[in-house]
């Protein structure tokens, strides 16, 4: 589950996400990224969870392996992309 999910999306598609695809929605596969995440860790995505860059390689580094490292290169972008998100929206 993803915390303010709409407002997340409506955030990265102010910042460009999305902007040139033609075939996939790069908005709903940051979406699938992060649920992908919160279900591998069984925990909500939210302020509560990233805080930082530095939780951020926490998570990554508890999914190594799950993973491919394509796969986790994608959860990195997503999860940067809602901590930006959290600092525009001052959550954090």
């Amino acid at each position: 589950m993803i915390v303010d999910e709409l407002r997340y999306c409506a955030y990265i598609q102010e910042q460009g996400v999305g902007a040139n695809d033609k075939v996939a929605s790069s908005v709903k596969s940051y979406v699938s990224y992060l649920n992908s995440v919160s279900r591998l860790l069984d925990e909500k995505i939210d302020s509560n969870l990233i805080r930082s860059e530095n939780d951020i390689k926490k998570i990554l580094y508890s999914l190594k392996g799950k993973r491919a490292s394509n796969t986790l290169n994608n959860y990195k972008s997503a999860l940067n992309q809602y901590l930006k998100f959290l600092k525009n929206e001052k959550k954090i």
